[in-house]
């Protein structure tokens, strides 16, 4: 099933919200959605996409930018992604190194692989299919233009409830043998992604402790 976007919707019945491609009247409500997800003083004001950004991700990968819209028009979700070489995402590095704080200027027009740069979902929402609408939105687009794997550093909240007696290598090792259960890495080993490893430092959270887990799902 598909929408008026050409994205596949996460069931047979009404979810209540649509996928579409970003435009530049959502900035505001992408904006207000990020204060909701990453709220202050919890998160510093990094975690919140500025105009200036939102418009560089417009200009150099529109096509890459979806975002959840309610049936009230509110943005209740929002994915932003880039293109890449396979090699340097597989390879350790930092969220904000990698994707130039933000700006996607590092985005390669015709790399093999997308890279998932952010996810947020409005809190109220989370649970109802939403997420997995905007990975699916952006894995058929990564397999429309022929890119071979989708790759991402995916968060590991679960981390700081153990992080005072096991470093993040071993959680993860523990998480990826299915010993152990994370919020975010369980669900997506269960779509099919693979963990590749631990990006230490990899972007600040105080849910992680910066560190986040090396994903892929091969197209």
């Amino acid at each position: 099933m598909r929408d008026a976007q050409g994205v596949p919707s996460p069931s047979h019945h009404d979810p209540g919200f649509r996928v579409r491609i970003r435009t530049l009247d959502d900035l505001e409500g992408i904006r207000d959605l990020m204060l909701r997800v990453y709220p202050p003083p919890l998160h510093g004001p990094g975690a919140i996409w500025g105009e200036r950004n939102l418009l560089r991700h417009l200009a150099y990968f529109p096509a890459g930018q979806f975002v959840g819209e309610a049936v009230d028009g509110t943005i209740i979700g929002t994915a932003t992604s880039m293109r890449c070489r396979i090699e340097d995402a597989l390879a350790p590095h930092t969220w904000s190194d990698f994707t130039a704080r933000g700006s996607l200027s590092t985005h390669v027009p015709g790399g093999e692989a997308m890279y998932g740069v952010n996810i947020a979902v409005d809190p109220a929402w989370q649970g109802q299919g939403l997420g997995r609408a905007l990975y699916e939105a952006r894995l058929a687009l990564a397999r429309q233009l022929g890119c071979k794997a989708f790759i991402a550093g995916a968060r590991i909240p679960g981390y700081a409830a153990v992080a005072h007696r096991m470093s993040p290598e071993a959680y993860l090792s523990e998480v990826a043998a299915g010993r152990m259960k994370d919020p975010t890495v369980s669900k997506q080993m269960a779509v099919g992604f693979e963990v590749k490893g631990l990006l230490r430092d990899y972007a600040p959270d105080p849910e992680t402790l910066g560190h986040a887990a090396l994903i892929a799902l091969w197209l």
